[in-house]
């Protein structure tokens, strides 16, 4: 893992302790096409989302961007080829979930690593990007039992009543049962990992 920290305006604070992860895809895709999947690209937008239009830098420059900062960003950056970058401490809040709730439980930023995959919601993502994932939950002591997507989260805090828009990362349909990403495949990468080696013969 590549630590490389944004700067302290894109998290906060947070007192409670890593107890799960939210999965999402991320891409400069909007801004910069020609360079939408590069792990620096990204980085810069991230910062970018986290100023006033007359702040920023590089992206969302135009007229037709809004003028407020976005709050957007994540503790983990995997990309295509598997390399992890650290963005935010993983003691810190990232604004990754927003309104959301995994398990019956509220505001998924306080106690959730936020983990984007460098990708679109159609793009699908590399055997690179599932097995960095699968090791990083792993190393986490993360279990599958609390690990969902920010379109699952967010559906479940809309049905419980919140009037925040759906998302679709990273499956690519708003209730989290779009086929942009292979739950299963994650899945069976974490168990094998789990299982006991055989004995010796």
């Amino acid at each position: 893992m590549i630590e490389k920290i944004l700067p302290d305006f894109c998290y906060s604070s947070r007192s409670l302790s890593i107890e799960g992860a939210v999965i999402h895809y991320f891409s400069a895709i909007n801004v910069d096409p020609p360079h939408a999947f590069n792990m620096t690209v990204c980085r810069n937008l991230f910062i970018d989302l986290n100023r006033p239009r007359d702040m920023r830098t590089i992206y969302m420059l135009e007229e037709k961007w809004p003028d407020r900062r976005l709050y957007a960003s994540a503790h983990v950056l995997i990309g295509q080829d598997g390399e992890i970058w650290k963005l935010v401490p993983f003691d810190h809040q990232a604004y990754h979930a927003g309104a959301s709730i995994m398990n019956g439980r509220k505001n998924c930023n306080r106690w959730t690593l936020g983990i984007e995959l460098v990708g679109t919601a159609k793009s699908g993502f590399t055997q690179a990007q599932y097995s960095a994932l699968a090791g990083l939950l792993l190393d986490q002591g993360i279990s599958l039992d609390v690990v969902a997507g920010h379109d699952t989260v967010r559906y479940a805090a809309i049905r419980g009543g919140s009037a925040k828009p759906f998302k679709i990362d990273p499956s690519g349909k708003r209730d989290g049962s779009g086929d942009n990403f292979d739950w299963p495949r994650l899945r069976g990468m974490v168990t094998a990992c789990l299982q006991p080696p055989e004995p010796d013969q």
